[in-house]
Protein backbone atom coordinates (compact mmCIF):
# COMPACT_ATOMS: atom_id res chain seq x y z
CA UNK A 1 0.00 0.00 0.00
CA UNK A 2 0.81 3.28 -0.71
CA UNK A 3 2.46 5.75 2.19
CA UNK A 4 0.61 8.99 2.65
CA UNK A 5 3.05 11.94 2.13
CA UNK A 6 4.00 13.69 4.90
CA UNK A 7 3.66 17.40 5.55
CA UNK A 8 7.03 19.72 6.05
CA UNK A 9 6.30 20.03 9.73
CA UNK A 10 5.34 16.12 9.89
CA UNK A 11 9.00 15.72 8.66
CA UNK A 12 10.53 18.25 10.51
CA UNK A 13 9.07 16.49 13.37
CA UNK A 14 10.49 12.86 12.35
CA UNK A 15 13.74 14.63 11.49
CA UNK A 16 14.39 16.61 15.02
CA UNK A 17 12.44 15.33 17.27
CA UNK A 18 12.81 11.68 16.77
CA UNK A 19 9.12 10.12 16.98
CA UNK A 20 6.52 8.94 14.00
CA UNK A 21 3.49 10.78 13.04
CA UNK A 22 0.57 8.27 13.56
CA UNK A 23 0.36 8.20 9.69
CA UNK A 24 -3.05 6.60 9.52
CA UNK A 25 -4.67 9.04 11.57
CA UNK A 26 -6.95 11.77 9.64
CA UNK A 27 -6.36 15.09 10.41
CA UNK A 28 -9.04 17.56 10.94
CA UNK A 29 -9.32 20.24 8.73
CA UNK A 30 -7.65 23.46 9.49
CA UNK A 31 -9.91 26.38 10.41
CA UNK A 32 -9.25 30.22 9.69
CA UNK A 33 -8.68 31.19 13.23
CA UNK A 34 -5.90 28.07 13.97
CA UNK A 35 -4.71 28.86 10.72
CA UNK A 36 -3.85 32.58 11.67
CA UNK A 37 -2.69 31.55 14.96
CA UNK A 38 -0.05 29.17 13.66
CA UNK A 39 1.43 31.98 11.19
CA UNK A 40 1.21 34.34 14.10
CA UNK A 41 3.49 31.79 15.62
CA UNK A 42 5.63 30.93 13.17
CA UNK A 43 6.30 34.51 12.84
CA UNK A 44 7.14 34.80 16.50
CA UNK A 45 9.92 32.09 16.17
CA UNK A 46 10.83 33.21 13.74
CA UNK A 47 11.73 36.96 14.75
CA UNK A 48 13.18 35.08 17.75
CA UNK A 49 15.09 33.10 16.44
CA UNK A 50 16.51 36.22 14.17
CA UNK A 51 16.79 38.57 17.92
CA UNK A 52 18.60 35.58 19.64
CA UNK A 53 22.10 36.28 18.10
CA UNK A 54 21.39 39.92 18.69
CA UNK A 55 20.28 39.77 22.37
CA UNK A 56 23.28 37.43 23.05
CA UNK A 57 25.09 39.91 21.56
CA UNK A 58 24.13 42.98 23.45
CA UNK A 59 24.06 40.91 26.50
CA UNK A 60 28.08 39.54 26.51
CA UNK A 61 29.05 43.24 25.59
CA UNK A 62 26.98 44.54 28.90
CA UNK A 63 28.37 41.59 31.03
CA UNK A 64 31.88 42.81 29.68
CA UNK A 65 31.47 45.73 30.86
CA UNK A 66 30.30 45.27 34.34
CA UNK A 67 32.59 46.53 37.11
CA UNK A 68 34.76 43.17 37.96
CA UNK A 69 37.04 42.22 40.70
CA UNK A 70 38.64 45.43 41.98
CA UNK A 71 41.72 46.16 40.08
CA UNK A 72 45.72 47.14 41.78
CA UNK A 73 46.75 50.58 40.77
CA UNK A 74 50.35 52.03 41.04
CA UNK A 75 51.14 55.45 40.21
CA UNK A 76 54.96 55.92 39.39
CA UNK A 77 56.36 59.78 39.96
CA UNK A 78 59.29 60.59 37.99
CA UNK A 79 60.80 63.69 39.87
CA UNK A 80 63.74 64.04 37.55
CA UNK A 81 62.14 67.00 35.65
CA UNK A 82 60.40 68.58 38.82
CA UNK A 83 62.98 71.50 38.83
CA UNK A 84 62.07 72.25 35.11
CA UNK A 85 58.24 71.92 35.85
CA UNK A 86 57.68 68.66 34.71
CA UNK A 87 56.15 65.12 35.89
CA UNK A 88 56.42 62.05 34.53
CA UNK A 89 53.64 59.79 35.66
CA UNK A 90 53.49 55.89 34.93
CA UNK A 91 50.00 54.05 36.27
CA UNK A 92 49.98 50.74 36.02
CA UNK A 93 46.48 48.59 36.00
CA UNK A 94 46.69 45.32 37.15
CA UNK A 95 43.88 42.85 36.96
CA UNK A 96 41.18 41.33 35.12
CA UNK A 97 40.74 45.01 32.73
CA UNK A 98 37.18 45.91 30.93
CA UNK A 99 37.17 45.83 27.24
CA UNK A 100 37.70 49.94 27.78
CA UNK A 101 39.68 51.49 30.88
CA UNK A 102 37.96 55.18 31.27
CA UNK A 103 40.67 57.31 33.46
CA UNK A 104 39.26 60.76 34.09
CA UNK A 105 40.50 63.38 36.45
CA UNK A 106 38.84 63.43 39.88
CA UNK A 107 36.34 65.84 40.79
CA UNK A 108 38.73 67.43 43.80
CA UNK A 109 37.89 69.57 46.44
CA UNK A 110 36.74 72.07 44.22
CA UNK A 111 33.97 69.42 42.03
CA UNK A 112 35.21 70.76 38.92
CA UNK A 113 36.85 68.93 35.98
CA UNK A 114 38.25 71.36 34.37
CA UNK A 115 41.04 72.47 36.48
CA UNK A 116 42.80 69.26 36.12
CA UNK A 117 46.21 69.71 34.46
CA UNK A 118 46.77 69.39 31.18
CA UNK A 119 48.50 66.19 30.00
CA UNK A 120 50.98 65.41 27.77
CA UNK A 121 52.17 62.96 25.26
CA UNK A 122 49.75 59.92 26.72
CA UNK A 123 50.65 56.17 25.62
CA UNK A 124 49.63 53.24 26.49
CA UNK A 125 50.87 49.80 26.26
CA UNK A 126 49.74 46.16 27.23
CA UNK A 127 52.63 44.93 29.98
CA UNK A 128 53.54 41.61 29.95
CA UNK A 129 54.29 39.44 32.88
CA UNK A 130 57.71 40.07 33.69
CA UNK A 131 57.23 43.67 33.43
CA UNK A 132 58.07 44.32 30.10
CA UNK A 133 56.16 46.91 27.31
CA UNK A 134 54.00 44.94 25.14
CA UNK A 135 51.89 45.63 22.60
CA UNK A 136 50.57 49.53 21.98
CA UNK A 137 47.43 50.59 23.30
CA UNK A 138 44.28 52.54 21.20
CA UNK A 139 44.59 55.97 23.40
CA UNK A 140 41.23 58.25 22.91
CA UNK A 141 40.78 61.61 24.47
CA UNK A 142 37.48 61.70 26.55
CA UNK A 143 35.36 64.58 27.85
CA UNK A 144 37.42 64.02 31.10
CA UNK A 145 39.96 61.98 30.73
CA UNK A 146 41.34 59.23 28.32
CA UNK A 147 40.00 55.95 27.04
CA UNK A 148 42.12 53.08 27.03
CA UNK A 149 41.72 49.79 24.66
CA UNK A 150 42.27 47.19 27.02
CA UNK A 151 39.99 43.98 26.33
CA UNK A 152 41.43 40.74 27.34
CA UNK A 153 44.08 42.24 29.42
CA UNK A 154 45.62 41.72 32.83
CA UNK A 155 47.76 44.11 32.54
CA UNK A 156 48.24 47.76 31.25
CA UNK A 157 50.16 50.82 31.26
CA UNK A 158 49.13 54.38 30.99
CA UNK A 159 52.30 57.23 30.65
CA UNK A 160 51.96 60.94 30.35
CA UNK A 161 53.74 64.26 31.01
CA UNK A 162 52.06 66.78 33.55
CA UNK A 163 53.18 70.56 32.78
CA UNK A 164 53.70 72.65 36.19
CA UNK A 165 54.23 76.04 34.56
CA UNK A 166 53.76 78.64 37.00
CA UNK A 167 50.77 80.42 36.33
CA UNK A 168 50.71 84.18 36.14
CA UNK A 169 50.53 86.70 38.42
CA UNK A 170 47.18 88.17 37.50
CA UNK A 171 45.31 84.93 37.48
CA UNK A 172 43.54 85.41 40.84
CA UNK A 173 42.11 81.88 40.79
CA UNK A 174 43.34 80.08 43.52
CA UNK A 175 43.24 76.80 41.61
CA UNK A 176 45.53 77.56 39.19
CA UNK A 177 48.47 78.21 42.12
CA UNK A 178 48.41 75.14 43.80
CA UNK A 179 50.32 73.33 41.69
CA UNK A 180 53.29 74.58 40.54
CA UNK A 181 57.10 75.48 40.40
CA UNK A 182 58.24 76.34 43.94
CA UNK A 183 61.85 76.77 45.22
CA UNK A 184 63.96 74.02 43.74
CA UNK A 185 61.57 71.89 43.18
CA UNK A 186 57.34 71.67 42.63
CA UNK A 187 54.64 71.25 44.86
CA UNK A 188 51.46 68.91 43.37
CA UNK A 189 48.18 68.10 44.36
CA UNK A 190 46.93 64.79 43.99
CA UNK A 191 43.11 65.78 42.16
CA UNK A 192 45.42 67.85 39.43
CA UNK A 193 47.59 64.96 38.88
CA UNK A 194 46.29 61.27 39.22
CA UNK A 195 43.86 59.87 36.99
CA UNK A 196 41.46 57.83 38.16
CA UNK A 197 39.40 54.52 37.05
CA UNK A 198 36.09 55.50 36.81
CA UNK A 199 34.33 52.10 35.83
CA UNK A 200 36.37 49.73 37.56
CA UNK A 201 36.28 49.25 41.30
CA UNK A 202 40.38 49.51 43.00
CA UNK A 203 41.32 47.03 45.49
CA UNK A 204 44.77 48.57 46.15
CA UNK A 205 46.76 51.74 45.63
CA UNK A 206 50.36 52.63 45.67
CA UNK A 207 52.29 55.61 44.68
CA UNK A 208 56.37 55.41 43.74
CA UNK A 209 57.93 58.40 43.82
CA UNK A 210 61.49 57.96 41.96
CA UNK A 211 63.65 60.40 43.56
CA UNK A 212 67.19 60.34 41.50
CA UNK A 213 68.42 63.63 42.35
CA UNK A 214 67.71 62.72 45.75
CA UNK A 215 65.53 65.80 46.53
CA UNK A 216 63.68 66.89 49.69
CA UNK A 217 60.42 65.28 49.45
CA UNK A 218 57.66 66.02 51.78
CA UNK A 219 54.50 63.84 51.61
CA UNK A 220 52.05 64.38 54.51
CA UNK A 221 50.93 61.45 55.14
CA UNK A 222 51.48 59.35 58.36
CA UNK A 223 52.26 55.78 56.62
CA UNK A 224 54.98 55.79 54.38
CA UNK A 225 57.82 53.11 53.92
CA UNK A 226 61.27 53.79 52.63
CA UNK A 227 61.92 51.01 49.88
CA UNK A 228 60.44 49.69 47.09
CA UNK A 229 58.93 46.02 48.44
CA UNK A 230 55.35 45.51 47.40
CA UNK A 231 54.96 42.13 49.90
CA UNK A 232 52.74 44.68 51.98
CA UNK A 233 49.63 43.77 49.78
CA UNK A 234 48.90 40.23 51.45
CA UNK A 235 50.51 42.02 55.12
CA UNK A 236 47.22 42.76 57.85
CA UNK A 237 49.83 45.07 59.99
CA UNK A 238 50.66 48.35 59.97
CA UNK A 239 51.85 49.16 56.31
CA UNK A 240 54.96 51.48 57.24
CA UNK A 241 56.68 52.76 60.11
CA UNK A 242 58.33 56.06 58.68
CA UNK A 243 57.27 59.48 58.42
CA UNK A 244 58.53 61.01 55.24
CA UNK A 245 59.59 64.81 56.16
CA UNK A 246 59.93 63.69 59.35
CA UNK A 247 63.35 65.79 60.61
CA UNK A 248 64.44 65.86 56.67
CA UNK A 249 64.73 68.62 54.51
CA UNK A 250 67.42 71.56 54.26
CA UNK A 251 67.98 73.82 57.28
CA UNK A 252 69.60 77.36 56.16
CA UNK A 253 71.02 79.56 58.91
CA UNK A 254 69.66 78.41 62.08
CA UNK A 255 68.69 82.23 62.64
CA UNK A 256 67.18 84.15 59.68
CA UNK A 257 67.19 87.59 61.17
CA UNK A 258 71.24 87.00 62.71
CA UNK A 259 71.76 86.15 59.11
CA UNK A 260 70.24 89.16 57.55
CA UNK A 261 71.55 91.44 59.59
CA UNK A 262 75.12 89.96 59.04
CA UNK A 263 75.16 89.95 55.52
CA UNK A 264 75.87 86.39 55.74
CA UNK A 265 72.18 85.14 54.08
CA UNK A 266 73.15 85.25 51.00
CA UNK A 267 76.66 83.34 50.95
CA UNK A 268 75.44 80.70 53.51
CA UNK A 269 74.70 77.47 51.05
CA UNK A 270 71.29 75.26 52.90
CA UNK A 271 72.91 72.05 54.18
CA UNK A 272 71.01 68.95 53.80
CA UNK A 273 69.67 67.70 57.20
CA UNK A 274 70.10 63.88 55.83
CA UNK A 275 69.34 62.08 52.54
CA UNK A 276 66.16 61.49 51.32
CA UNK A 277 65.87 58.12 49.60
CA UNK A 278 66.02 57.49 46.27
CA UNK A 279 62.73 55.72 45.82
CA UNK A 280 59.69 56.01 47.95
CA UNK A 281 56.20 55.27 48.10
CA UNK A 282 53.39 55.49 50.33
CA UNK A 283 49.71 53.96 50.24
CA UNK A 284 46.42 56.21 49.84
CA UNK A 285 43.69 54.30 51.43
CA UNK A 286 41.36 54.90 48.56
CA UNK A 287 40.96 56.84 45.34
CA UNK A 288 39.57 59.91 47.67
CA UNK A 289 42.78 59.74 49.75
CA UNK A 290 44.35 60.10 46.57
CA UNK A 291 42.70 62.06 45.77
CA UNK A 292 43.69 64.44 48.33
CA UNK A 293 47.45 64.09 47.58
CA UNK A 294 49.29 67.21 48.03
CA UNK A 295 53.25 66.60 47.73
CA UNK A 296 56.31 69.06 47.37
CA UNK A 297 59.74 68.32 46.45
CA UNK A 298 62.89 70.39 46.22
CA UNK A 299 64.51 73.36 48.79
CA UNK A 300 62.37 72.35 51.91
CA UNK A 301 62.72 72.62 55.21
CA UNK A 302 60.82 71.29 58.06
CA UNK A 303 60.18 71.41 62.31
CA UNK A 304 58.27 68.72 64.07
CA UNK A 305 56.48 68.97 67.52
CA UNK A 306 53.59 66.63 69.24
CA UNK A 307 50.58 67.19 70.30
CA UNK A 308 49.50 63.91 72.03
CA UNK A 309 50.08 60.92 69.20
CA UNK A 310 50.27 63.56 66.35
CA UNK A 311 53.56 64.38 64.69
CA UNK A 312 52.78 68.72 64.28
CA UNK A 313 54.64 69.89 61.29
CA UNK A 314 56.01 72.98 59.85
CA UNK A 315 57.47 73.05 56.12
CA UNK A 316 58.62 76.12 54.12
CA UNK A 317 60.55 76.31 50.77
CA UNK A 318 61.20 80.02 51.72
CA UNK A 319 62.75 82.51 53.53
CA UNK A 320 60.68 84.80 56.25
CA UNK A 321 60.61 87.97 58.22
CA UNK A 322 60.07 85.37 60.97
CA UNK A 323 62.08 82.40 62.42
CA UNK A 324 60.75 78.62 61.52
CA UNK A 325 60.34 77.86 65.20
CA UNK A 326 58.10 80.47 65.77
CA UNK A 327 55.86 79.79 63.68
CA UNK A 328 55.98 76.05 64.36
CA UNK A 329 54.98 77.14 67.64
CA UNK A 330 52.38 78.73 66.43
CA UNK A 331 50.78 75.95 64.41
CA UNK A 332 51.47 73.68 67.89
CA UNK A 333 49.61 75.75 69.62
CA UNK A 334 46.63 75.87 67.47
CA UNK A 335 46.73 72.36 66.64
CA UNK A 336 46.97 71.32 70.26
CA UNK A 337 43.89 73.52 70.83
CA UNK A 338 41.51 71.75 67.90
CA UNK A 339 42.91 68.24 69.79
CA UNK A 340 41.93 69.01 72.84
CA UNK A 341 38.57 70.28 71.43
CA UNK A 342 37.17 67.27 69.44
CA UNK A 343 39.55 64.76 72.47
CA UNK A 344 42.19 63.09 69.17
CA UNK A 345 43.43 64.00 65.49
CA UNK A 346 41.76 62.53 62.55
CA UNK A 347 45.30 62.08 61.43
CA UNK A 348 48.66 61.00 62.81
CA UNK A 349 50.34 63.77 61.29
CA UNK A 350 49.17 67.26 60.69
CA UNK A 351 51.06 69.64 58.16
CA UNK A 352 51.01 73.38 57.67
CA UNK A 353 53.17 74.81 54.53
CA UNK A 354 53.41 78.25 54.19
CA UNK A 355 54.09 79.46 50.83
CA UNK A 356 54.13 82.50 48.94
CA UNK A 357 51.09 83.89 47.46
CA UNK A 358 51.64 84.67 43.61
CA UNK A 359 48.67 86.63 42.79
CA UNK A 360 49.92 90.31 42.63
CA UNK A 361 46.56 92.12 41.76
CA UNK A 362 45.52 94.77 43.48
CA UNK A 363 41.94 92.72 44.16
CA UNK A 364 43.22 89.65 45.24
CA UNK A 365 43.39 88.22 49.15
CA UNK A 366 46.54 88.65 51.21
CA UNK A 367 46.17 84.75 52.75
CA UNK A 368 44.93 82.20 50.88
CA UNK A 369 44.06 78.27 52.59
CA UNK A 370 43.78 75.15 51.61
CA UNK A 371 42.87 72.03 52.89
CA UNK A 372 44.26 68.48 51.36
CA UNK A 373 43.31 65.91 53.76
CA UNK A 374 46.14 66.03 56.99
CA UNK A 375 47.99 69.02 55.80
CA UNK A 376 47.41 72.47 54.98
CA UNK A 377 48.53 74.65 52.91
CA UNK A 378 48.60 78.87 53.79
CA UNK A 379 49.71 81.37 50.83
CA UNK A 380 50.62 84.39 52.51
CA UNK A 381 52.72 87.57 51.06
CA UNK A 382 56.09 87.08 51.06
CA UNK A 383 57.04 90.07 53.09
CA UNK A 384 54.59 89.07 56.25
CA UNK A 385 55.73 89.90 59.64
CA UNK A 386 55.29 87.92 62.93
CA UNK A 387 52.56 90.38 64.09
CA UNK A 388 50.79 90.24 60.76
CA UNK A 389 50.89 85.75 60.81
CA UNK A 390 49.69 86.31 64.28
CA UNK A 391 47.06 88.68 63.40
CA UNK A 392 45.68 87.12 59.89
CA UNK A 393 47.05 84.43 58.62
CA UNK A 394 46.64 82.35 62.31
CA UNK A 395 43.10 82.35 61.66
CA UNK A 396 43.31 80.45 57.69
CA UNK A 397 45.97 78.52 59.42
CA UNK A 398 42.98 77.47 62.40
CA UNK A 399 40.50 77.59 59.44
CA UNK A 400 42.13 75.10 57.28
CA UNK A 401 43.15 72.54 60.27
CA UNK A 402 39.71 72.72 61.48
CA UNK A 403 38.84 71.30 58.12
CA UNK A 404 40.27 68.11 59.09
CA UNK A 405 37.73 67.26 61.96
CA UNK A 406 34.60 69.04 60.04
CA UNK A 407 35.03 68.74 56.26
CA UNK A 408 37.14 65.62 56.14
CA UNK A 409 36.62 63.10 59.35
CA UNK A 410 32.99 64.42 59.38
CA UNK A 411 33.03 64.00 54.76
CA UNK A 412 31.38 66.85 53.61
CA UNK A 413 29.42 65.40 50.50
CA UNK A 414 26.09 66.96 50.70
CA UNK A 415 26.09 70.67 49.41
CA UNK A 416 23.38 71.76 51.14
CA UNK A 417 25.63 71.33 54.65
CA UNK A 418 28.31 73.83 53.17
CA UNK A 419 26.69 76.62 55.05
CA UNK A 420 27.40 74.57 58.55
CA UNK A 421 30.93 73.27 56.84
CA UNK A 422 32.52 76.43 56.50
CA UNK A 423 30.34 78.86 58.67
CA UNK A 424 31.23 76.88 62.50
CA UNK A 425 34.72 76.13 60.83
CA UNK A 426 35.08 80.35 60.87
CA UNK A 427 33.23 80.60 63.86
CA UNK A 428 35.13 78.01 65.93
CA UNK A 429 38.38 78.82 64.20
CA UNK A 430 38.03 82.18 65.93
CA UNK A 431 37.36 80.88 69.44
CA UNK A 432 40.40 78.39 69.03
CA UNK A 433 42.81 81.21 68.45
CA UNK A 434 41.06 83.29 71.69
CA UNK A 435 41.86 79.41 73.59
CA UNK A 436 45.06 79.07 72.39
CA UNK A 437 46.17 82.56 73.63
CA UNK A 438 46.59 83.68 69.96
CA UNK A 439 44.19 86.40 69.70
CA UNK A 440 42.84 88.26 72.94
CA UNK A 441 38.86 87.51 72.92
CA UNK A 442 37.99 91.72 72.25
CA UNK A 443 40.32 90.72 69.11
CA UNK A 444 38.22 87.91 68.05
CA UNK A 445 34.88 89.52 68.78
CA UNK A 446 35.93 92.43 66.88
CA UNK A 447 37.39 90.29 63.72
CA UNK A 448 33.86 88.61 63.72
CA UNK A 449 31.65 92.03 64.37
CA UNK A 450 33.33 93.44 61.26
CA UNK A 451 32.27 90.46 59.62
CA UNK A 452 29.12 89.77 59.82
CA UNK A 453 28.00 93.55 59.77
CA UNK A 454 30.44 94.02 56.51
CA UNK A 455 29.48 90.44 54.89
CA UNK A 456 26.17 89.44 56.18
CA UNK A 457 24.09 92.23 57.52
CA UNK A 458 24.69 95.15 54.63
CA UNK A 459 25.23 92.32 51.92
CA UNK A 460 22.83 92.71 49.24
CA UNK A 461 22.09 88.86 49.07
CA UNK A 462 20.69 88.75 52.42
CA UNK A 463 16.70 88.55 52.43
CA UNK A 464 17.39 87.18 48.64
CA UNK A 465 18.42 83.63 48.77
CA UNK A 466 19.12 81.36 51.92
CA UNK A 467 22.07 81.02 53.26
CA UNK A 468 22.01 77.29 52.33
CA UNK A 469 21.50 78.43 48.64
CA UNK A 470 24.34 80.70 48.71
CA UNK A 471 26.93 78.37 50.41
CA UNK A 472 26.15 75.67 47.68
CA UNK A 473 27.09 77.65 45.14
CA UNK A 474 31.04 78.63 46.75
CA UNK A 475 32.57 79.98 43.42
CA UNK A 476 29.83 81.89 42.45
CA UNK A 477 29.48 86.05 42.68
CA UNK A 478 32.04 87.65 45.23
CA UNK A 479 29.27 88.95 47.25
CA UNK A 480 27.28 85.78 47.31
CA UNK A 481 30.51 83.76 48.35
CA UNK A 482 31.08 86.58 51.27
CA UNK A 483 27.21 86.57 51.83
CA UNK A 484 27.13 82.04 52.44
CA UNK A 485 30.81 82.07 55.03
CA UNK A 486 29.42 85.44 57.20
CA UNK A 487 25.65 83.64 56.98
CA UNK A 488 27.07 80.29 58.09
CA UNK A 489 28.88 82.07 60.74
CA UNK A 490 25.47 83.84 61.88
CA UNK A 491 23.57 80.85 61.48
CA UNK A 492 25.92 79.04 63.84
CA UNK A 493 26.35 81.30 66.48
CA UNK A 494 22.03 81.83 66.36
CA UNK A 495 21.48 78.21 66.03
CA UNK A 496 23.96 77.42 69.34
CA UNK A 497 22.12 79.96 71.68
CA UNK A 498 18.91 79.26 70.44
CA UNK A 499 19.81 75.36 71.36
CA UNK A 500 20.97 76.71 74.52
CA UNK A 501 18.20 78.35 75.66
CA UNK A 502 15.99 75.60 74.31
CA UNK A 503 17.89 72.46 76.09
CA UNK A 504 19.75 74.54 78.70
CA UNK A 505 22.78 73.26 77.93
CA UNK A 506 26.11 75.30 78.12
CA UNK A 507 27.51 75.39 74.36
CA UNK A 508 25.12 72.79 72.78
CA UNK A 509 26.94 73.22 69.39
CA UNK A 510 30.28 72.00 70.81
CA UNK A 511 28.59 68.67 71.62
CA UNK A 512 27.43 68.28 68.57
CA UNK A 513 30.34 68.72 66.90
CA UNK A 514 31.89 65.89 68.95
CA UNK A 515 28.74 63.38 68.58
CA UNK A 516 29.17 64.15 64.52
CA UNK A 517 32.92 63.48 64.91
CA UNK A 518 32.95 60.21 67.68
CA UNK A 519 29.92 58.90 65.21
CA UNK A 520 31.57 59.58 61.56
CA UNK A 521 30.06 57.20 59.07
CA UNK A 522 31.51 56.78 55.14
CA UNK A 523 28.36 58.14 54.32
CA UNK A 524 29.48 61.53 55.12
CA UNK A 525 27.64 64.64 56.54
CA UNK A 526 24.19 65.52 55.36
CA UNK A 527 21.09 67.75 56.49
CA UNK A 528 19.71 64.86 57.93
CA UNK A 529 23.03 63.79 59.73
CA UNK A 530 22.97 67.34 61.27
CA UNK A 531 19.27 67.57 62.33
CA UNK A 532 19.72 63.79 63.88
CA UNK A 533 22.78 64.57 65.89
CA UNK A 534 21.19 67.62 67.38
CA UNK A 535 18.11 65.61 68.38
CA UNK A 536 20.68 62.68 69.82
CA UNK A 537 22.46 65.22 72.09
CA UNK A 538 20.14 67.99 72.94
CA UNK A 539 16.60 66.62 72.48
CA UNK A 540 15.64 69.34 70.63
CA UNK A 541 13.90 69.17 66.57
CA UNK A 542 15.83 71.81 64.91
CA UNK A 543 14.10 71.02 61.32
CA UNK A 544 11.75 73.63 61.50
CA UNK A 545 14.51 76.02 62.77
CA UNK A 546 16.77 75.49 60.31
CA UNK A 547 14.01 75.65 57.15
CA UNK A 548 13.30 78.99 58.23
CA UNK A 549 16.67 80.63 58.78
CA UNK A 550 19.16 78.57 56.77
CA UNK A 551 17.21 76.70 54.24
CA UNK A 552 14.68 79.97 54.03
CA UNK A 553 15.32 83.63 53.80
CA UNK A 554 14.17 84.43 57.35
CA UNK A 555 16.48 86.99 58.66
CA UNK A 556 18.44 85.54 61.33
CA UNK A 557 17.40 86.55 65.16
CA UNK A 558 20.05 88.81 66.70
CA UNK A 559 22.87 86.82 68.83
CA UNK A 560 25.00 88.37 72.01
CA UNK A 561 27.68 86.42 72.61
CA UNK A 562 30.12 85.58 69.53
CA UNK A 563 32.83 84.44 71.68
Amino acid sequence: MAEKSQTALQRYKSRRVGYLVDQEKTEPPVSAKDQYHNNGLALRLLLLFLLLPALGFFGWRAYENLPGEPLELTYEIDLSEAPHGTLMVTLIAEGKLPPQLDLEYPPGIFGKTQYGRKLLRPSAHALNDNGTMGRPLTVDQSANGWRLGTRGLNRAGFIYRVDLSKAESSEMDIRKHISTLVNGGVRFAGFEIFLQPTNSNVKNITVTLHNPARMPVLVPWPALVKNTNREHNDSAGPLADAHLGYGQGYNPTPDLATAISSGQAARNKPNFAEPVPMNLFYHPNDLADLNNALIICGNIRTLNSRAKDCVIQFATSQNWLFNDSDALDLVRRIARTEIGFFGSSPTEQITVLLATNEVQTAEGFDVYGVHTGSSVLVMIHRDTTWGMLEEQAASVIAHEMFHGWLGEAITQNDPATLWFTEGATTWYSARMLTAAGVWTPQHARQVLTDRLNRDYVQNPWRGEVSIAAAAADVMGDPDQVRYAYAGGVAASIALDQWLSRQSRMVRPLDEVLRYLYENRTEEGFSRLVLEEAVLAVTGVDCRLWLENYVYGTQNLPPVDRLI
